[in-house]
């Protein structure tokens, strides 16, 4: 395992580093490919808790980086990222004041609001993502005493796709290095959600 997580992060350092395109010249992959193998470099680092040591947090990635560009498909993009952040802010508020598992939740809320806030400070005012006043549950949540982890696993896939595209969306190197942090926030989630699940079991 030791040697699969180190290969896995000579990787992805290679992926991400190797130019300022996700595909690398020389490389017979396209970039959706590349995407597909990141995606399961990580989750293999994940799945042994190991986080690369190059990818940063959401905050840090957000910190100095540029405005976005009104009207761009990456601001459209990260703006329903900031959506969904919320969103996880919101269902592991309610999840941890029913106190299953609370201390997990209560982390999780707390990477998922300060993510949240950190993106949407880089978007001019004019295309400020925005943010509902209230996220509707659905009734099955609304009538549980607890709310578990399969709740989440329902929509991992969906979050580590839409993070996908944004990372393949990105133009720029801090760009990528945002959206590189949020895939990796999601799956490192998704491997909480579901721990001791073994990584070969992903076919993305």
């Amino acid at each position: 395992m030791a040697a699969i997580v180190g290969l896995g992060t000579w990787l992805t350092t290679s992926l991400v580093r190797s130019s300022d395109s996700v595909t690398v010249e020389t490389s017979e992959l396209s970039a959706s490919q590349h995407t597909e193998h990141l995606v399961r470099v990580l989750r293999i680092s994940a799945a042994s808790d190991t986080t690369p040591s190059h990818i940063q947090t959401i905050p840090q990635a957000a910190d100095g980086s540029e405005p976005v560009a009104c009207g761009s498909r990456y601001a459209e993009a990260l703006s329903q990222a900031v959506l969904q952040l919320h969103g996880i802010d919101h269902f592991s508020t309610v999840a941890g004041a029913r106190m299953v598992q609370p201390d997990q939740w209560r982390a999780q809320q707390a990477q998922a609001d300060d993510s949240a806030d950190a993106l949407q400070q880089l978007f001019p005012a004019e295309c400020t993502p925005t943010i509902p006043v209230t996220f509707v549950l659905p009734d099955t949540f609304r009538a549980a005493e607890g709310i578990s982890t399969r709740h989440m696993l329902k929509v991992s896939d969906d979050l580590v796709s839409e993070w996908s595209q944004l990372y393949l969306l990105a133009e720029t190197a801090q760009e990528r290095e945002l959206a590189l942090a949020g895939l990796w926030q999601v799956i490192s989630w998704e491997a909480d959600w579901h721990p001791g699940r073994s990584p070969f079991a992903f076919t993305s």
